[in-house]
């Protein structure tokens, strides 16, 4: 499940509190970054889109809007 303000993401107890607090941020900084549901993406649906680096693999650069998987 997707964290959003209704449902924040859990934070492990695991961490001190520093690092907690830090790991909360960045969850946050991304969290904005992202739709509420899928229903609120535009943009291509068919045919091959190339990736940036910064959001896939290497070697899965290309995903192909045909496909279902």
């Amino acid at each position: 499940m997707s964290s959003s303000p209704q449902h924040p993401a859990p934070t492990p107890s695991d961490l001190s509190g520093a690092v907690a607090e830090d790991l909360a941020l960045y969850r946050e900084k991304f969290r904005r970054r992202l739709t509420e549901s899928l229903d609120e993406l535009r943009g291509q649906t068919q045919g091959v889109v190339e990736l940036p680096l910064h959001m896939a693999w290497p070697d899965d650069l290309d995903i192909d809007g045909s496909n279902p998987d």
